[in-house]
């Protein structure tokens, strides 16, 4: 007798604008290098349930995460460059759809934007913990060399007026950037460089 296992379906309504700029910031922190390992080429995706959409990435030297509030619950998704693109540009194709439903079941995750669906396979990669490296003490420090690029990088999530604070926690830990949003509550981490 065969039984048929029951796939949990998790399932999630946002506004198709907040997401797009929620996967478009935290992508700015995704490796984007060719030799890129597969768990930092990839933006990640959840709903915890507690009330919370949320994205992040890492590079090594940058992480970005950024969350707004949404309703119900999403297992952690590893989504991969090639298919971050097709869902930006796919939301991008139907501004008129004013939300998005994000469902999984297993390891795919589905999309519906408007008349439109969109399908992706999921990596099966779990993104470090980070929490921690936010709980620094923050530190006055008499110099620290940031690479610039990176730096400057930040400008690319999407933002509100207001600039980026800047925290630092001492010469050989990162500094952690609060980036100022209306919806999107933004946090990011830059990892200084050795001063020679």
């Amino acid at each position: 007798m065969d039984t048929l296992s029951e796939t949990k379906l998790e399932t999630v309504t946002v506004k198709a604008s907040d997401l797009s700029d929620l996967l478009t910031g935290a992508s700015v922190a995704m490796d984007k290098g060719k030799g890129a390992l597969s768990q930092l080429a990839s933006v990640y995706l959840t709903a915890k349930g507690d009330g919370y959409l949320s994205a992040f990435a890492s590079d090594r030297y940058r992480l970005i995460e950024g969350k707004f509030e949404g309703d119900g619950e999403l297992a952690e998704c590893q989504i991969f460059a090639n298919d971050l693109k097709n869902i930006l540009a796919t939301i991008k194709a139907n501004k008129v759809a004013g939300e998005i439903t994000l469902t999984r079941a297993g390891d795919t995750l589905s999309l519906a934007i408007g008349s439109t669906s969109l399908n992706v396979i999921l990596g099966g990669g779990k993104f470090p913990p980070f929490e921690h490296l936010f709980e620094l003490e923050a530190k006055p420090i008499d110099k620290i060399m940031l690479n610039p690029t990176y730096l400057a990088s930040f400008d690319k999530v999407p933002a509100s007026d207001g600039g980026n604070i800047f925290t630092f926690y001492g010469e050989t830990k990162p500094v952690r950037v609060s980036i100022n949003h209306n919806r999107i509550s933004w946090r990011a981490l830059l990892m200084p460089m050795k001063i020679k």
